[in-house]
């Protein structure tokens, strides 16, 4: 079986595929395109023509090394830059339509966790307590875990591609500017010695580019007999770097041509993180985010799917109600499937997870749960689930009582409105927080028309239930869409 991962990232794009052998996964092809999206913002915050025209003909060429995977085989992503991209939704129609696979952009937190796997499936296997120190074109995440698992996990908003344009924008190298540059990324990083430093962890690994190529160097000044780097290592490349006073005739050995405009950057970066974590030593490790993708497919493939774990782990609170919420859930998944007979099994997925969670604001508050559970889905720190993932569990929870002019955008989507509905009639039909059988009815969908049929026998035996049906029909009526109830 083959798998293939696409990193979107500031600085490279990169695409991995990967065969399964035993559980593990063998590098069958990778590729790599320097794109530098991070220096491709125009004066309003979003990339500019030229960079989508070189970002887009790097992924054209990607579309040609994933050539014949299916689409459940192949998971692509982006990170800060299209994070922050006032046009990042505009230029991920295109970014798809060109690769011909779907892209999701990443938290910082979920960008940090899936390094750190990619990182620890290449490392020796250990119970040390591992951290990984991952510098990319415009963020810099840290994880602390042990084995597999990241137990600590930040994104700070500095890499090497921001720090170069802010600081070495005219190329020349000097005392002063270097020096400036390490101060602003050492007071970016001013909370992290407290959760990250060097009493956190016994041991230190860097990651991606940036590190690759200051342990490449320091190998080929022979400061180094296996990639390890030190402080002192750092302080001295910095003295070399000077020698040259320009970013355009820097020739240390072993910098390869396309990280020369962007090492002053790193190096600045490197020695702000060592100096606030107090690290000592940092080794190589090769795994970085796209092995993370590729070993997080081979779990989905393989039904071990990290989300499902996610969800879990939030309804772990004996504060919630668990048993209401397998009604909501299962009544959901039925109403559901009554209103879009052909839904995919993620849109499934989404909703069943949605609903089980759909009173989780409650450990807030019970008055407004809804929105209470809105703001919990949108902002928590939610392993396996991209951002995209993450805002629509929280909109389908936050419309399941109450107006719906505050989800008016999001049901504009014909899928988005089926999942909003049946979620709203499964909490009408739990009120009474007892397991019930549910009536003999029909829910048809006609020209934007929902009917909703039910037995008038039922209805008169269950008048609050009827009465809640009726002004279901008026919270959708008051934003212009027709739901009407029937008996017979």
């Amino acid at each position: 079986m083959l798998l293939g991962a696409v990193d979107l990232g500031s600085n490279s794009f990169r695409v991995e595929i990967g065969r399964v052998e035993h559980g593990r996964i063998i590098t069958q092809n990778y590729w790599k395109e320097t794109v530098r999206l991070a220096a491709g913002f125009d004066a309003q915050g979003a990339l500019t023509p030229d960079i989508q025209e070189k970002a887009l003909t790097a992924l054209a060429r990607f579309h040609e090394c994933l050539a014949g995977l299916p689409p459940e085989n192949v998971r692509a992503v982006g990170t800060q830059s299209l994070r922050v991209a006032k046009n990042s939704a505009e230029f991920l129609k295109k970014a798809e339509a060109t690769l011909g696979y779907p892209i999701s952009i990443l938290s910082g937190h979920e960008e940090a966790r899936l390094v750190f796997k990619g990182c620890t499936h290449t490392l020796p296997k250990s119970e040390k307590r591992r951290l990984i120190v991952d510098i990319g074109g415009a963020s810099t995440e840290l994880v602390i875990g042990r084995g597999f698992t990241a137990e600590k996990y930040e994104s700070f908003h500095i890499g090497c591609v921001e720090t170069s344009i802010r600081f070495f924008s005219e190329g020349v190298l000097s005392e002063d500017t270097i020096n400036r540059a390490i101060i602003a990324c050492t007071a970016e990083l001013s909370e992290a010695s407290v959760t990250f430093g060097n009493q956190e962890y016994d041991e230190a690994y860097g990651s991606a580019g940036t590190f690759s190529a200051v342990s490449a160097v320091c190998m080929e000044l022979g400061w180094s007999e296996n990639g390890e780097v030190t402080l002192e290592h750092l302080e001295r490349l910095k003295t070399e770097l000077l020698k040259y006073r320009h970013i355009e005739k820097i020739k240390l050995p072993g910098l390869k041509p396309d990280r020369k405009e962007v090492i002053a950057g790193g190096i600045a970066i490197l020695i702000a993180v060592f100096r606030a974590l107090s690290i000592r030593t940092m080794r190589p490790a090769t795994g970085a985010l796209r092995v993370g993708l590729l070993y997080e497919l081979l779990s989905a493939v393989e039904n071990r799917d990290t989300r499902e774990m996610t969800i879990e782990r939030l309804l772990s609170s004996p504060r919630l109600d668990r048993e209401q919420a397998k009604r909501v859930t299962e009544l959901s998944e039925i109403l559901y499937l009554a209103t879009d007979p052909k839904a995919s099994e993620e849109d499934h997925r989404l909703l069943r997870w949605a609903a089980s969670l759909h009173e989780l604001g409650t450990l807030i508050s019970t008055s407004h749960y809804h929105r209470h559970s809105q703001y919990i889905l949108a902002n928590a720190d939610m392993p396996g689930f991209t951002r995209a993932e993450q805002n629509t569990l929280s909109m389908i929870v936050l419309g399941q009582r109450g107006g719906l002019a505050k989800v008016r955008d999001f049901i504009a989507d014909i899928r988005r409105e089926n999942q909003v509905l049946a979620i709203r009639l499964a909490v009408i039909f739990s009120h009474a927080r007892k397991n019930a059988t549910l009536p003999a009815l029909a829910i048809i969908r006609e020209n934007n028309q929902v009917s909703i049929s039910l037995p008038q026998a039922w209805l008169d035996a269950h008048p609050l239930s009827a009465y809640l049906l009726e002004e279901e029909c008026n919270a959708w009526a008051k934003i212009d869409k027709i739901v009407r109830l029937k008996a017979f």
